[in-house]
């Protein structure tokens, strides 16, 4: 059994019981420049220009060093030294490769930019790959790449948000889940409907709805050799489990908790200092001691909820190696000519699909825990991680036709 997961920024793969991590290169050197170009600016926070800054008689910009990185994506290749994951970095993105067996040249470039975002992405054994681009903060595409290319072509438009493209290999067709973007008369964002999820046509374009319920989103689509669909499937809108007066009641509190906060980040931006006294105005140096530490990394966005890690992690202490994912998000079989979904796993924030021994296994991470599973078997950890949110394998491809003749 081989897969590749992430692991915070961290990249693994899983083979037969072993266990390597990498890291990306890509945002190894990008923190490293970061922390040497704060060292060379380090004068303007010292000594006499300090006090010149704080009296606003030079100006410099707060906050350059600060690296906000994630790993969006990962799969493996045709090749068996090569996997690709995607990833953003402050304010560009990419998909590289991963070079296992090359000391020297470690990563290879695939594509990057820094006007879209790379989101997950999916590879057959024909060397072609599907992405998610997100192009603004709201809406995302899928996009079709040709083998040994980062040319890229947008299959999937429309006002939605477009994710988690995989390849169908018993069709010449890819799965993709979507969610219909929500407005108000102005054109401005409010919500996201349940996501959906749907069946695209490389050979006619034409879109086919798979399955919709107004409850639930369907995300993460993945499709076996005998045409079989799963999903994770979670609730439309999770429960928050708040007291509706206590809600109320705390309006006012709030309100001040909002001054409060921009009357110090204001104070914080002109003068470096902190309204209380011990703190440091200086940005971090991207080393996650603040997700290390707590601090604003409880909450987080996690297929397109945000939620509470450590709240979460008491909701599923009483499970045996519990995770911070709700225990709502299942792994199911999607159900045929009208009959129900059958229920796989359950606490899962991402799942591939591995072919061992003649059967299908599901691999999936709870976020601490890596499993797998056969469809109606108890559950096998397979390894322990810190903050695992996807997994990847890699898809068979399809037999008759090429996907790209629309490029």
């Amino acid at each position: 059994m081989k897969f590749v997961f992430s692991d915070g920024e961290q990249l693994g793969v899983y083979k037969d019981g072993a266990v390597q991590k990498f890291e990306s290169n890509y945002i190894v050197h990008y923190r490293e420049t970061a922390v040497r170009s704060a060292k060379t600016k380090e004068w303007k926070t010292q000594g006499h220009a300090a006090e010149l800054m704080e009296e606003g008689y030079l100006f410099g910009g707060r906050g350059e060093t600060s690296v906000t990185a994630a790993i969006h994506g990962v799969a493996l290749t045709e090749d068996e030294n090569r996997i690709v994951y995607a990833f953003s970095v402050n304010d560009s993105s990419g998909i590289y490769s991963k070079l296992l067996d090359d000391e020297i040249r470690t990563e290879a470039h695939i594509v990057s930019a820094n006007d879209v975002e790379f989101m997950s992405v999916s590879y057959n054994s024909d060397g072609e790959m599907l992405a998610a681009v997100q192009v603004d903060s709201v809406t995302s595409r899928i996009a079709l790449f040709p083998k040994d290319s980062g040319d890229y072509k947008c299959i999937t438009g429309g006002d939605s948000l477009d994710e988690n493209p995989s390849f169908d290999p018993a069709e010449n067709c890819v799965l993709f889940n979507s969610y219909g973007v929500g407005r108000d008369a102005n054109n401005n964002f409010i919500e996201y409907m349940p996501s959906e999820v749907y069946r695209l046509n490389l050979s006619t374009l034409d879109v086919e709805l798979v399955v919709s319920d107004p409850k639930f989103s369907y995300i993460k689509p993945l499709a076996d050799s005998k045409g079989d669909i799963y999903c994770i499937k979670k609730p439309g809108s999770e429960k928050t489990g708040g007291n509706p007066i206590v809600e109320i009641l705390m309006i006012p509190v709030r309100i001040v908790q909002a001054i409060a906060g921009f009357i110090s980040a204001f104070v914080m931006c002109f003068s470096g200092k902190s309204l209380v006294s011990g703190q440091s105005g200086r940005s971090a140096l991207g080393d996650g001691s603040a997700a290390k530490k707590g601090g604003d990394a409880k909450k987080v966005f996690i297929n397109n909820n945000l939620l509470n890690v450590d709240k979460e992690l008491k909701k599923n202490k009483k499970q045996e190696d519990y995770g911070f994912i709700p225990s709502s998000w299942k792994i199911v079989r999607l159900g045929k000519n009208g009959a129900s979904d059958t229920e796989i796993a359950s606490g899962a924030a991402d799942f591939c699909l591995v072919e061992e021994d003649g059967k299908t296994k599901f691999v999936y991470t709870n976020g601490k825990h890596i499993f797998s599973v056969e469809e109606g078997q108890k559950r096998q950890k397979l390894a322990d991680t810190d903050f695992c949110l996807k997994v990847g394998g890699i898809a068979r491809a399809h037999s008759d036709g090429k996907l790209f003749d629309l490029i």
